[in-house]
């Protein structure tokens, strides 16, 4: 149990350590981080979409697993295309999506917070909190209409900045807990 508990620590220390890095370059270097984060995500999805291509057409075999493959595989080309000829274009869809992304990582976090709770830490109430900050960072980002892109793209940098540190803080939190007493171990 230790084990898992370090790998999950390490694991969450990284990822947020990484959000809160992404979300300081976007914060200071907005245009470029942003046009760089879509050339990346463009270049992975060609790939992607052309490996399930190579994988889909020499085994044309009529079965819908094929088909499915084929299907994605074009469809993952194609955006990965758009993206890297319109990155800045498909930028100004970052805000929605990293609204989304926190939300899930925002109620990721609360999630901590409650076994926090279970364990009888007595900071798991600033844990749900931040947890609850980054679901509704995520919220303002997807539903507020931000007319500026280049504040859009800094106000989304805040967000994840503000995101990494909370998760870094609740990722610290976890590394202390003792694992539980469990009999069937």
């Amino acid at each position: 149990m230790r084990a898992l508990l370090k790998k999950i620590r390490l694991n969450t220390l990284l990822s947020n350590g990484l959000w809160g890095l992404l979300g300081a370059a976007l914060l200071l270097w907005p245009a470029p981080s942003a046009r760089a984060v879509c050339l990346a995500l463009g270049a992975v999805l060609l790939l992607c979409g052309a490996g399930n291509l190579a994988a889909a057409l020499p085994n044309r075999d009529g079965t819908l697993y094929t088909a499915l493959r084929l299907g994605s595989g074009v469809i993952l080309a194609v955006v990965g295309l758009w993206l890297l000829f319109r990155p800045l274009l498909a930028a100004a869809l970052i805000p929605k999506l990293i609204g989304i992304l926190l939300c899930i990582h925002g109620i990721s976090n609360w999630g901590d917070a409650l076994v926090l709770r279970r364990v009888n830490d007595r900071r798991w109430s600033a844990a749900a909190l931040a947890g609850a900050a980054s679901a509704a960072l995520g919220l303002l980002l997807l539903f507020l209409a931000i007319p500026a892109f280049l504040t859009a793209v800094r106000i989304v940098g805040i967000c994840l900045l503000c995101d990494g540190i909370s998760g870094l803080w609740i990722g610290l939190r976890l590394g202390k807990m003792s694992p539980p007493n469990d009999a069937s171990a």
